[in-house]
């Protein structure tokens, strides 16, 4: 009985071992800067990816609702 237990409790921790190490953790997007124009944007975003700082990015264009002329900020998410 004594070895039935201990093979349960080896194939157990095995079995939580293998989901526990073949879960990748995924990349959570955050916003790293924010900037007037989409130039320093893309400059300072293609530098983080040049650097290992992250493995991608995307500036995105959110305007502050000025019609005239268009006014607003363009955020740096990686």
């Amino acid at each position: 009985m004594r070895k039935v237990v201990s093979l349960l409790a080896s194939a157990a921790l095995a079995g939580g071992l293998t989901l526990a190490l073949s879960a990748a953790p995924a990349h959570a997007t955050q916003l790293r800067n924010v900037y007037y124009g989409y130039d320093d944007c893309v400059r300072y975003g293609s530098y983080g990816v040049e650097h290992g700082m992250w493995p991608y990015y995307t500036c995105t264009w959110v305007s502050n609702g000025s019609s005239v002329p268009p006014t607003g900020f363009w955020f740096l998410y990686a």
